[in-house]
């Protein structure tokens, strides 16, 4: 595929520092829901590990065990998705090409508010205007909800007040968090960046689907360039965005599990566990039809985007779904990955009639 050969393999260091605070928050979001009701008696639970790396399961600790409850607070204030601070990050990251955490807070202190507002809200990809405050808010109910309406209304009245939080937030959590790990982390990546452009070269687009859990030819095809940002934090998980005409994705660094062949036995009793549930069989049934959105699935079954979010990383997990850039906005989706649930079927069929 000739767009293929615009790609690149990139480690960015302040898109790393945004990543690691990403997920600590999410790992704390994990432990939030990890034993309601809905999940508690899954059996699946066990085949779940967001951290499979002791590295960054330690550093996890080491927050857990340092941290104030007050700035824990703050730290999944500011990720929150309704304020999309940590996407005017990015965005920032790609417009200035800032490479390193400080840069990136500096650059956030001359940073004009109107420009943060902006960059926040082109991430909802909604019609109304910045400027008719009660369309803009008619708009966000209709197209999520009263409560994200109300919460960003707030950010575009004292903008000034989230941005400070957001910079206080950043110099805190690099001081006392990322600092500290920041030589040990760069000089490992150094070396990873060498192992995945080695993959990449081989075969591009087998590297590109296969870290991706997805197909990304089409998404591919319509932008000029795409970055993938290899980080230490984001471990196993994958997200993208894009920035102009550029398709960027950021993927975790532990990804040899994705290349290799699994034990038989044990990925077929982990599809079984998965299956144990009637939500995942239905997701699966669902979006074996068409592509199906995270929350127009978070609407259909009910639930939060965090007890979701379980049910669809077990069905990632496995291979079995696959997550995919839209061609034409920056939402990402699910589709059944048909050929790995029939492999997966067939090597159970075959192992147990063996």
């Amino acid at each position: 595929m000739e767009s293929i050969i615009s790609c690149k393999i990139e480690y960015n260091k302040a898109i790393e520092f945004i990543v690691s605070i990403l997920k600590y928050t999410n790992s704390k979001t994990r432990q939030i829901y990890w034993n309601t009701p809905d999940l508690e008696k899954d059996i699946a639970k066990g085949i779940m590990d967001f951290s499979p790396n002791k590295e960054v399961k330690d550093w996890l600790k080491y927050i857990d065990d340092n941290i104030s409850p007050f700035f824990r607070n703050d730290l999944i204030f500011v990720t929150d998705e309704t304020y999309r601070l940590l996407d005017v990050c990015l965005n920032l990251v790609m417009m200035e090409d800032i490479k390193d955490p400080l840069e990136l807070i500096e650059s956030l202190k001359t940073l004009d508010t109107s420009t943060m507002i902006e960059f926040s809200y082109k991430y909802y990809e909604l019609p109304a205007s910045l400027d008719d405050d009660i369309e803009l808010k008619d708009t966000l109910t209709e197209a999520y909800s009263p409560e994200i309406a109300s919460a960003f209304m707030q950010m575009k009245i004292h903008p000034l007040e989230y941005k400070n939080k957001l910079i206080d937030v950043l110099q805190i959590f690099y001081k006392e968090f990322y600092e500290p790990f920041e030589d040990r982390v760069y000089n490992y990546m150094d070396e990873r960046l060498i192992f995945h452009n080695d993959l990449f070269k081989k075969d591009p687009t087998d590297f590109i689907n296969t870290i991706g859990i997805g197909d990304y030819s089409k998404a591919i095809e319509l932008h000029k360039e795409m970055i993938i940002y290899m980080s230490f934090y984001m471990d196993v998980g994958v997200i993208y965005f894009t920035f102009e005409d550029i398709l960027v994705m950021s993927c975790g660094q532990t990804v040899e599990h994705r290349f290799e062949n699994r034990k038989k036995r044990d990925t077929y009793k982990a599809l079984f566990k998965a299956l144990s549930d009637d939500k995942r069989i239905e997701i699966l049934k669902l979006t074996s039809k068409r592509p199906w959105y995270n929350k127009e699935l978070a609407d259909y079954f009910h639930l939060t985007t965090a007890t979701l979010s379980y049910h669809l990383n077990l069905l990632l997990d496995l291979e079995i779904l696959n997550f995919e850039p839209s061609i034409i906005n920056n939402r990402y989706y699910y589709t059944t990955n048909k050929d790995s649930l029939k492999k997966l079927f067939n090597m159970a069929l075959e192992d147990l009639l063996d």
